[in-house]
């Protein structure tokens, strides 16, 4: 039950105390029905890591989350940023529907953008390991102080339009591109209608992403137009950074996996 509390570490204050379910996005935030939840771990030992099979694991009947923050940073974090992440959300949702249509889709989001850069990084802290808030103090100053502003430079927020009826979260991994001789620190959440990365002492692992960053450097309580063009991404495979569809990705394993065709997928 959402209502029950674990014993641990409050994953944004510290704090070792009782711990409630928080959801990941905020469960009205379209994250209001069950969900399968599995470990990538487990997933990735299928070669063809599609996504049209229904995976195995508990299910969250109010949405997907877990016990991870105390009252006190559930309650606060909740109050200040979650209103106004639900709203950012559902034009999101109105403008998705539109998304099949183009690459990317440009729009005027009328947002309180403090407030929903914060709501992501709590959703980052919920969504990666006790131990990262030791790591990133300069993160947790930044979410229980509302009217901080201003990320640090090492810090980049990005987005993406995830049209997939899907969802898929993992903390920080990294990325090796040997073609480009890069290496990306980052840590997803993908949940429609959007998806957000976010990249540590790290270039984008893909160039598409769009950076909202920038959003830090509003105060609390202004509400601004922000235009944005948002590539759009289908989340098909459960691989973390992955935005190929079923049929790149049917193209892949026809070339690669022995055995595989198109008629497998």
């Amino acid at each position: 039950m959402a209502n029950e509390k674990k014993f641990g570490v409050c994953h944004i204050c510290g704090f070792e105390t009782a711990l409630t379910f928080e959801h990941v996005p905020p469960r009205a935030a379209l994250n209001d029905r069950p969900l399968v939840g599995a470990h990538l771990a487990k997933l990735i030992g299928d070669v063809s890591l599609e996504m049209h099979d229904k995976p195995k694991g508990p299910i969250f009947q109010k949405g997907g989350g877990a016990y991870t923050l105390c009252d006190k940073c559930n309650n606060n974090t909740g109050v200040w940023y979650g209103n106004a992440f639900v709203d950012w959300a559902y034009q999101g949702l109105q403008l998705s529907q539109h998304a099949t249509v183009a690459p990317s889709l440009y729009h005027i989001f009328r947002i309180f953008p403090l407030r929903v850069l914060k709501q992501i990084i709590c959703m980052f802290f919920s969504t990666n390991g006790s131990n990262f808030q030791k790591i990133h103090p300069d993160l947790v100053r930044f979410v229980l102080n509302r009217d901080e502003m201003h990320l640090k430079p090492k810090v980049k927020i990005y987005t993406y339009f995830n049209i997939s009826p899907r969802s898929r979260q993992t903390g920080m991994v990294g990325l090796l591109n040997l073609n480009a001789r890069s290496f990306s620190l980052f840590s997803e959440i993908a949940f429609p209608p959007f998806g957000y990365v976010m990249a540590i002492d790290s270039a984008p692992h893909d160039d598409r992403l769009v950076e909202i960053s920038f959003f830090s450097h509003c105060r609390y309580n202004d509400w601004k137009d922000i235009s944005l063009r948002l590539p759009i991404f289908p989340i098909y495979t459960y691989l973390p950074g992955d935005y190929r569809d079923r049929e790149a990705v049917s193209d892949h394993l026809s070339r690669y996996v022995p055995g595989r065709s198109d008629s497998t997928i």
